[in-house]
C-alpha cells in the first residue's frame, strides 16, 4: 500500500512538472507575457454532478498590475472566479469580475479562497485528462495552459504543495 501511495504522489509530481508552468511566451500579436501559472489542476467530476472547481497558483512576474478578466475551456460554457470568506461565522462565497494581481505577486487559488468554478460542464471529468484553458487579463496577452484533473486522493496531496507555496498574508 506504501508503495502505490509512493507511485501516485510521484504521478502527480510529474503532472505539476508537465504542461502547467507557463511564463514569459509569445503571443500571436508578438506581446510577451509576464504571467506565470503553476501548479493547475481541476477537480474530477462528483457523479451526478455538472461542476467542477479549478485551482492553480498565477504569478505576475512583470512590473505592472494586471487583472485576470475572466477564463474560457471548451469543456464549460460558463466558468465563474469565486471568493470563500468568512461572514457573521458563516462561510459564505461569492462571484468576484476579476482577480487584481499586482506587480511581483502570486495570487494562490486553492480550496476554500479564491477559486475558478466551471459549470454546466459537458462530460464528466477524469483523473488523468488535460483540459485546455485560456486566462484572459488585462495588462497581460492571454495565456493557455493544459490543466490535469486530479483525484481526490491526487487532489490532497496537490492541497499540500499549496500550503508550501503559499506567500505570508498581509491584512490592509
Amino acid at each position: 500500500m506504501k508503495n502505490r501511495h509512493l507511485l501516485l504522489l510521484l504521478c502527480t509530481c510529474s503532472f505539476f512538472g508537465m504542461a502547467n508552468e507557463v511564463s514569459t511566451e509569445k503571443t500571436g500579436l508578438g506581446q510577451k507575457s509576464l504571467i506565470s501559472v503553476e501548479q493547475a489542476y481541476i477537480r474530477s467530476s462528483i457523479p451526478g454532478t455538472t461542476i467542477t472547481s479549478l485551482y492553480m497558483i498565477i504569478e505576475n512576474k512583470g512590473e505592472k498590475t494586471v487583472t485576470l478578466l475572466e477564463a474560457n475551456s471548451k469543456i464549460s460554457p460558463r466558468i465563474e472566479i469565486h471568493q470563500h470568506s468568512m461572514s457573521d461565522g458563516m462561510m459564505r462565497m461569492r462571484q468576484l469580475d476579476s482577480i487584481e494581481i499586482k506587480a511581483r505577486q502570486r495570487i494562490v487559488l486553492q480550496p476554500s479562497g479564491l477559486h475558478l468554478m466551471l459549470f454546466d460542464v459537458k462530460k464528466p471529468l477524469k483523473a488523468q485528462q488535460n483540459v485546455e484553458l485560456t486566462l484572459s487579463f488585462f495588462h497581460n496577452p492571454s495565456v493557455t495552459i493544459q490543466v490535469p484533473v486530479l483525484s481526490p486522493l491526487q487532489e490532497k496531496i496537490a492541497q499540500e504543495a499549496y500550503s508550501t507555496a503559499q506567500p505570508a498574508h498581509h491584512h490592509h
